[in-house]
């Protein structure tokens, strides 16, 4: 009696007469007993000309009335109160009626009511949907809205199916489906597959996820015909991906379909193979795709083409699984043009530096770069192709070439020096000095082992970040080309003197060997102000204090940080060079920010020695026996220091004064790529050579300005139609100019929006880095496929939205927009 009672209190506060037909009068005690003295209750009964003039009469206006009739609602013609009744409300107390009373909906959604009895059942879930009730909501939305309580998810089948999609694949799914757990208590899965049906397109005789799934994936298969659904169906499957909520169902279900829908054998199938363009429903899509790469590259196809397929797959969702396999593509594309078109010409020792240091060490480069992400990537089959080209090439049409005629160069000199590049022993006199003269403050990193080209390459990706500057410059490595020389080589100082019998070395007397004793030698050049500390201890120390104390006590800060070698110089490691590299690149980042934490301004990052070093095992051709001597003091795979050496023509001989450096020695370089059979020491990663890789040192100047130096690309809406006259449209938009040094790329969501947000196409994302330098190589075209909702919005303006990400957050802000207007002609409502 009470849900009654109140029930019509509801209906009061929007209705002054209501009428109660009760024809069994089962309802006349509770007509009574309802308690609200502000309603005058009247009983018909054979008094129906009387009943209308009291309400007609009553002098109050907003006088309200519960009118109760103990018989069935007589037909409109015989009914004497149908003008008020047609005024007012009638009330029915069967469970229908409450139930749409309870929601707030009128009485023609009484079938609705009762088709989904069940539903009405929790007061929680009425409550919830009569927030979600519109005043113009039809049945079909009634029941979406019905759906979406039902499952916690917003009011739209997408929504709904990506909950649903949550369930694991591999679960017992033909048995229990999500759809029916969800809605079928309240009898709401056959309404569920029919919105599925209008929307997607999908029909089957007895519907369920799985099958839905199936025809969803087949349906996102270039090579399968045989399922064509809607193109909303396309728009759902981006939603998808691109879901960070949902993307790892989608991972889940793509790889389950995948296996159930024998993809593999069907790429297989044939010899016409179709190109699989941007399609990425499936990973396989992706490992495809880098097959045929790999086979075309081995096959001399054009880098045009390859770097464009490297492009179309920039977006797949299975990118970052295969983004190593990507790059040593594209590195090894490189490699292939740099080795095409280098002319390993030497004519002198300075030509040589200068060319190495004009072009030739992006060969190493790419070596590195292809040898690093092919390691990274670890698919060793896959891309045997490429490794074995890529190992082959570099050595044999490179390395080796270049070492043979370097070292023809090497062969005639009397010193070791090379004109018009400083030697790497003036280092301090050069670079340092002019701080200290200047009353400046100068922090020197010294990796070890950073050969030049990586040094290039760490100061190329510097200067890509925001108000950092890096200049690269070479010096002529000291000879021997190993740590304890090329260390004290950058350290102040007059004679450097190597002990023949420990290869140790002082200077001016003063061992150069650990930290302690080269921070007495800088100590002593410079008054005091000068020190040097291992990486690791700076980076520990607490920037506001013992770092600013460092600043403040000294000019000269000399920071020792070894990676490379320490990795490259132990057999065990040695294959591991490579990935050094990129863990020293991570810890420069780290020491030098840190400079710039506490106010230091100026570095300078340079090395001890460079390094040689190939992936695959040294040919046993590249062993060099060791000339007959007096005695051998020191034995290493490039050098060795004795005395008495007989002169080899597979040999360079230095005395140690013809290498600036006083001691009573000689020293034997193996020349081209030769090593010296030395027992328990690596064959890949080595130095102490003539090489350029090993004597071409890098000095590195860097500098942190105050304001920012970067900017990014413009994308211009190139071409865009006025009017959307189809299911999709098609656009082109322009990078305004090559993403090269501070120019830094700019990533995009594009799509079509209505005004208030709501999304109304597929969302593509891309990325604009383009460093072609012609105009026209910078255009890229897109298609958009519209979504169900745009249906909603024909005949109205909407927007083509560029969005991008705010950094360091998932918040997406409008970068630029264009108003278009949808217009689909009558007949598209035609099937």
């Amino acid at each position: 009696m009470k849900r009654i009672h109140d029930s019509l209190q509801r209906i009061f506060q929007r209705h002054r007469l209501v009428f109660w037909y009760d024809a069994t009068g089962e309802w006349a005690e509770t007509f009574t007993a309802y308690p609200d003295a502000d309603v005058a209750k009247l009983t018909v009964a054979g008094n129906e000309f009387g009943t209308k003039v009291r309400i007609v009469r009553d002098p109050n206006p907003e006088a309200r009335f519960l009118i109760h009739v103990p018989t069935a609602r007589p037909p409109d013609a015989d009914n004497w109160l149908l003008d008020l009744l047609l005024q007012g409300y009638e009330y029915k107390a069967d469970k229908a009626s409450l139930a749409l009373q309870d929601v707030g909906l009128p009485h023609e959604f009484f079938q609705l009511a009762e088709d989904h009895a069940p539903y009405f059942t929790s007061g929680k879930r009425v409550q919830a949907l009569k927030e979600l009730i519109g005043k113009d909501d039809q049945t079909r939305d009634v029941r979406l809205k019905m759906m979406a309580v039902l499952a916690g998810t917003a009011v739209e089948i997408d929504a709904l199916l990506l909950h649903f999609l949550q369930a694991n694949p591999e679960d017992a799914l033909i048995e229990i489906d999500p759809v029916n757990e969800c809605l079928q208590g309240a009898a709401l899965v056959a309404p569920f597959w029919k919105e599925v049906e209008r929307l997607f397109g999908y029909t089957a005789t007895s519907p369920s996820l799985r099958d839905f799934a199936v025809s969803l994936f087949r349906g996102a298969n270039p090579l399968d015909a045989q399922v064509a659904l809607h193109p909303h169906a396309k728009v759902f499957l981006q939603r998808w991906k691109d879901s960070q909520a949902h993307a790892v169902s989608f991972r889940e279900w793509s790889r389950h379909m995948e296996k159930e829908l024998q993809i593999a054998t069907a790429l297989d199938a044939g010899e016409e193979r179709k190109a699989l363009g941007a399609w990425d429903t499936f990973e396989i899509f992706d490992k495809f795709t880098l097959h045929q790469l790999c086979t075309a590259f081995a096959k001399g196809a054009p880098a045009p083409d390859l770097r464009a397929v490297v492009q179309t797959r920039r977006a797949s969702f299975w990118q970052p699984q295969h983004a190593h396999g990507y790059a040593a593509l594209e590195q090894a594309v490189e490699l292939r043009e740099l080795l095409a078109s280098a002319e390993l010409t030497v004519d002198s020792v300075a030509g040589g530096v200068s060319r190495y240091v004009a072009s030739w060490w992006r060969i190493d480069l790419a070596y590195r770069r292809c040898t690093w992400n092919l390691r990274r990537y670890g698919q060793v089959q896959l891309m045997e192709q490429i490794t074995q080209w890529v190992e082959k090439s570099y050595v044999n049409n490179f390395l080796l070439p270049l070492a043979d005629r370097w070292s023809d160069q090497v062969r005639g000199l009397e010193t070791w020096e090379c004109p018009g590049v400083p030697a790497q022993r003036k280092f301090f006199e050069h670079y340092v000095q002019p701080y200290l003269t200047k009353g400046q403050k100068v922090f020197v990193i010294i990796s070890d082992a950073l050969r030049y080209e990586a040094a290039a390459d760490y100061a190329q990706r510097l200067r890509s970040a925001n108000r950092w500057t890096a200049e690269v410059e070479a010096l002529f490595g000291v000879l021997p080309s190993y740590t304890q020389l090329g260390m004290s080589a950058l350290l102040p100082g007059n004679e450097r003197a190597v002990d023949a019998a420990t290869a140790t070395v002082t200077i001016d007397g003063q061992s150069t060997a650990g930290t302690k004793n080269r921070t007495q030698i800088l100590q002593l050049a410079c008054g005091g102000k000068a020190t040097g500390l291992q990486a690791e201890v700076f980076l520990e120390l607490n920037t506001k204090t013992d770092g600013r104390a460092l600043m403040r006590d000294h000019e000269i800060i000399y920071i020792f940080h070894n990676v490379i070698d320490k990795v490259g110089d132990q057999p065990s490691t040695e294959a591991k060079t490579f990935d050094a590299v990129e863990q020293a690149f991570e810890e420069l980042d780290l020491i030098i920010k840190k400079v710039a934490n506490i106010n230091g301004s100026n570095m300078l990052l340079t090395a001890d020695h460079g390094f040689l070093f190939q992936q695959d095992d040294v040919a046993a051709g590249d062993a060099t026996p060791l000339p007959a001597a007096g005695e051998w003091t020191f034995r290493n795979r490039r050098f060795s220091l004795g005395r008495g050496i007989t002169p080899d023509p597979k040999v360079k001989i230095f005395e140690s004064a013809a290498l600036g450096v006083q001691g009573d020695w000689s020293a034997a370089f193996p020349l081209s790529l030769g090593r010296f059979p030395l027992q328990g020491s690596g064959m890949r990663y080595v130095h102490g050579g003539i090489s350029l890789q090993e004597v071409v040192v890098p000095v590195v100047k860097i500098h942190k300005a105050r304001t920012d130096d970067t900017g990014r690309v413009e994308v211009e809406l190139l071409r865009v139609p006025a009017k959307i006259t189809t299911g999709q449209v098609s656009i082109a938009l322009f990078q305004d100019r090559p993403a090269l040094a501070k120019v830094l790329p700019r990533t995009l969501r594009v799509g079509i929006f209505a005004k208030d947000g709501t999304s109304l196409s597929e969302i593509k994302t891309q990325t604009f880095d383009s460093k072609e330098t012609e105009a026209r190589q910078r255009e890229t075209a897109m298609l958009l496929v519209l979504s169900a909702a745009a249906d909603a919005f024909n005949n109205k303006d909407v927007e083509l939205r560029l969005e991008e990400t705010v950094p360091g957050t998932s918040q997406n802000v409008t970068y630029k927009t264009q108003s278009i207007k949808i217009q689909k002609p009558f007949t598209s409502d035609f099937e």
